[in-house]
């Protein structure tokens, strides 16, 4: 009866209530349960499958348990006991991690910048490391096709070695490069050219906190299961306006606030002023627009500036939930010259959910990536079945189910309801005017339920734009949806940097070690080029990505953005 321990190369970390394994020699990444955990857990000491099926009879049945023993056995989670774990990457095909960042320097050596995540956490900082001529070599040498043994032996050919000592040093590297604090490389079967796709954990990054971490963050903290609210974290827990969305959050808008050549020069606030006029949006005489959730203020500036030069009495109104944000707004509009008494534009605080603007008074309402973090509500199949709230089910959400008719179907367990974008579209019915326009930008598709995004230090919802538009109906708008590239005419085939969030983090870290910076916009290679002010040669960093900004920008895909255009018939 063959017998199993847990291997000693495993990493444990969580998002809320999922766990992950990671195990830090292969570079496998596994999601798991806490009652998996505790499976693996039980190998913590010698045991069979048979003792496991014993121990757990009351939890699975024995088929099920041997199955979890089978995947955990695949990927050397479970091991033999007298197993030498390390000697089994000597067979594997080491292949380079996704969005890393290495660095090849004059003398042929290499360094790299690494770091796990995001955020002000020790494990999530930034590191720079630099490598030898021997272990530089090794890295340059991965290819995807050979094992690490046969790049051994070629490091040993080379450098007149021992085989046994460079493949032993070899090993280490290569575990040290996988290891989760790294993720530098993932291993594979067997060459990448015989497989028709890489498997999922060799394309994934895994930035989540340590298991156990108590240092809780406002995305990470308990909340009510039925309830989904961040007004508490725009209103506390934004610390700083230009940190936000230059570190932490990534927008459209922000990544397009300079003139861009894929917007003919214009910058997103620009280009999106003329759409409004060119659309009969805004009259050239006198028009009130309201711009709800204002980020740092720059699409206020450049909408505003380019407003003026075509409507002869413009009033300009953003209204933000932080006051950490309004406060920047009013700082960068009042420095443009446009904020101030008998100026055009004005700032508040104000909750888009209870907009306090006039009734029938706004001709143009924007509101850019704003609607995914406004309160989600779940509610239960058996509250959607018998009408009566349980304990997971926010009693507003199965309310606006009944008012508003919304179908649930296809829809996963418990259906996360849109709250506070329905109530943002209800107050948007009020404030406009007969004829008056709004347009809401945000990430989602007009038939798929709200999905959370992982990837922000907030928790974000992408947007179910079908029960958004029929809410609009209901309440007496007309609703188009349009993407917002061809919204905005983005030319779709300018290459930008196409990055994530932990790359970009560490390229930018490695900028700042050489006496330079790096905005967080859609830079193209040569405004990249520029960017690095003859600090270093682009030409030499490895694992940088220029993509069509049409397929990807610093993370994000421009063409899951829609704009919803919403209009108020005319009297």
């Amino acid at each position: 009866m063959e017998r199993y321990v847990t291997s000693r190369h495993l990493s444990w970390f969580q998002r809320r209530d999922v766990l992950y394994l990671y195990h830090d020699l292969y570079g496998f990444l596994l999601e798991m349960s806490a009652d998996l955990k505790s499976l693996v857990d039980y190998f913590g000491d010698e045991h069979s499958a048979q003792d496991a099926a014993q121990a757990y009879s009351e939890l699975w049945s024995q088929a099920q348990l041997g199955q979890f023993v089978g995947v955990f056995l695949q990927h050397k989670v479970l091991v033999a006991p007298e197993a030498a774990e390390i000697d089994g990457l000597a067979d594997v095909v080491p292949i380079k991690g996704p969005w890393i960042l290495a660095h090849r320097l004059d003398d042929g050596t290499v360094q790299t910048v690494v770091s796990r995540g995001f955020g002000k956490e020790p494990w999530a900082q930034p590191r720079l490391e630099h490598w030898d001529a021997w272990a530089s070599e090794l890295w340059r040498s991965i290819d995807g096709e050979r094992t690490l043994r046969a790049l051994a032996l070629a490091m040993t050919e080379a450098y007149d070695g021992d085989p046994a000592q460079d493949l032993a040093r070899a090993q280490e590297l290569l575990a040290g490069w996988t290891h989760s604090s790294r993720q530098l490389t993932r291993t594979l079967p067997g060459p990448r050219s015989a497989m028709p796709r890489l498997p999922p954990y060799a394309s994934s990054t895994m930035p989540y906190a340590p298991y156990g971490y108590t240092g809780l963050s406002y995305d990470d903290a308990p909340s009510d299961a039925a309830t989904r609210d961040l007004a508490d974290y725009h209103r506390q827990g934004i610390a700083d306006a230009e940190a936000q969305f230059e570190e932490l959050e990534t927008t459209l808008s922000h990544l397009l606030s300079d003139p861009h050549p894929a917007l003919n020069d214009l910058s997103y606030g620009q280009a999106f002023a003329g759409v409004a006029l060119s659309q009969g949006w805004l009259a050239t005489g006198r028009a009130r627009v309201v711009e709800v959730g204002g980020g740092t203020g720059r699409f206020a500036v450049a909408a505003a500036e380019a407003l003026l030069a075509k409507v002869a009495d413009l009033h300009y109104t953003v209204v933000d939930l932080s006051p950490v944000l309004q406060a920047a707004q009013t700082e960068r509009l009042a420095a443009a010259g446009l904020l101030g008494p008998g100026k055009p534009v004005d700032t508040r605080l104000g909750d888009a959910q209870e907009l306090q603007q006039d009734p029938a008074s706004v001709d143009l309402l924007i509101s850019n990536e704003v609607i995914a973090d406004l309160r989600i509500g779940m509610v239960t199949r058996d509250a959607l079945n018998s009408g009566i709230t349980d304990g997971q089910t926010d009693p507003e959400a199965l309310e606006l189910v009944q008012k508003y008719n919304l179908t649930t179907v296809r829809a996963p367990e418990p259906v996360p309801i849109q709250i506070g974008a329905t109530h943002f579209i209800e107050r948007i019915a009020a404030v406009l005017r007969p004829g008056g326009t709004a347009v809401l930008t945000e990430f989602g598709e007009p038939e798929q339920f709200p999905m959370e995004s992982t990837q922000l230090d907030h928790g974000e919802w992408s947007v179910h734009f079908g029960h958004l538009a029929q809410v609009a109906e209901q309440v007496g708008l007309r609703a188009s949806l349009v993407p917002v590239p061809e919204l905005l005419g983005l030319d779709t085939s300018v290459w930008v940097l196409a990055s994530n969030r932990t790359q970009f983090r560490n390229l930018r870290y490695l900028l700042r070690s050489v006496g330079t910076d790096l905005p967080k916009r859609a830079l193209t290679p040569e405004q990249f080029a520029m960017a690095c002010a003859g600090k270093l040669r682009a030409d030499r960093l490895e694992g940088l990505q220029f993509r069509p900004i049409g397929e990807r920008v610093m993370g994000i895909v421009p063409s899951e953005f829609k704009a919803l255009v919403l209009q108020k018939p005319a009297a």
